[in-house]
């Protein structure tokens, strides 16, 4: 036990002298380095975001009712494409592309369909039944503005996007009338 406690002292005297030889540098309060610099390059800059899913329904609505049996078949080809709402800005295949990173990779231009498809559905008595074929997709925002080099946003615009995807089926709903 006694010799544990000579190489701690030891120990413990090395390092205080390793102390006092060291020369300590202090920085002065003054003398800190600037605040990083904004990362912001400026420049245009397009985004698409907000993504929702939802059915993009192409051709008649069709209805019956009240009650009952609804039954569809569909032999019809079809398509339906991508849009974008709004004046200027983003492209519908910058859309699509944003879309397949950031939501599905099933997100695409256009998708057509070729239908031999039977749809049936009760409906729930006193009401009408509703269906729409179309694409399951997604709906979204887009914006297109000048980024400053302050990370701020200037001459923005922006508008809708609906982007479709290669699912393709019925929706249905429910009506009072």
């Amino acid at each position: 036990m006694a010799r544990i406690r000579k190489i701690s002292v030891v120990m413990a005297s090395a390092a205080i002298a390793a102390s006092v030889l060291t020369p300590v540098t202090a920085v002065a309060a003054d003398d800190s380095p600037a605040p990083a610099p904004d990362v912001c390059s400026g420049g245009w800059r397009s985004n698409v975001y907000g993504y929702k899913a939802t059915h993009i329904g192409k051709g008649p609505v069709y209805k019956d009712g009240p009650g009952g049996t609804m039954v569809i078949t569909r032999t019809t080809a079809e398509k339906v494409g991508s849009s974008i709402s709004g004046t200027a800005g983003v492209t519908v295949d910058f859309a699509v592309s944003q879309a397949k990173a950031e939501v599905s990779r099933e997100s695409v231009k256009e998708v057509s369909w070729g239908t031999d498809h039977q749809y049936r559905r009760n409906i729930t008595s006193g009401r009408y039944g509703n269906t729409q074929y179309g694409s399951w997709g997604h709906s979204a925002t887009w914006e297109k503005y000048y980024e400053l080099p302050n990370c701020r946003k200037s001459q923005r615009t922006s508008g809708g996007v609906k982007v479709v995807n290669k699912a393709v089926g019925f929706r249905y709903w429910e009506t009072r009338s």
